[in-house]
């Protein structure tokens, strides 16, 4: 599973989100929904209240320059209400982002990561009869890349005392690193 974390700030979040609607993306919430309709996120400034939130913090990334299959919504079983929610590697593909809305007091980056990430196989979303996993296609792995390439040109990398590299927002200061 391809992954890289950044440690950017709410500003630079907002940039993300526009620069992957900017390049027909859209940012779906994971959350318990009371029917099967996804909600998008429609606004930068309504990614980062969600965020802020700390209710919503996973978003999947879909396009019509990658997907496939439309992603599915399956009924929550721990719930005695209707729940759904949307089952992960089935249907899309699509790209998951990852938000956290602080750190550990003992973090190596004293900054809020951003996990960037896609599975390598995706389940048919109708897998009952059509049975078997289709790879990530080309289209996500090059649309991928257009992010990661966006990103790194927001921040540089640094290498803390432990000898780990990480990928963190140019406006990071220098004490932020352990």
């Amino acid at each position: 599973m391809p992954e890289i974390s950044f440690y950017i700030t709410d500003n630079e979040r907002m940039e993300l989100f526009d620069f992957i609607v900017a390049n027909q993306g859209k940012f779906i919430v994971d959350t318990l929904y009371d029917n099967t309709e996804t909600a998008q996120v429609e606004t930068s400034q309504e990614l980062i209240e969600r965020i802020q939130l700390g209710s919503q913090t996973l978003f999947f990334v879909v396009s019509s320059a990658f997907q496939i299959e439309p992603l599915i919504m399956r009924k929550n079983r721990f719930y005695d209400d209707k729940k759904y929610y949307i089952e992960q590697r089935t249907g899309g593909p699509y790209i998951s982002i990852s938000c956290a809305i602080g750190y550990a007091i003992d973090n190596s980056i004293k900054y809020k990561r951003t996990n960037i990430h896609y599975y390598c196989r995706y389940l048919h979303y109708d897998w009952q009869t059509n049975f078997g996993e289709f790879s990530a296609t080309e289209e996500l792995k090059s649309y991928y890349k257009m992010i990661v390439k966006f990103l790194k040109s927001k921040c540089r990398q640094v290498t803390t005392k432990n000898g780990k590299k990480y990928w963190v927002s140019k406006t990071l200061k220098e004490k932020d690193v352990i």
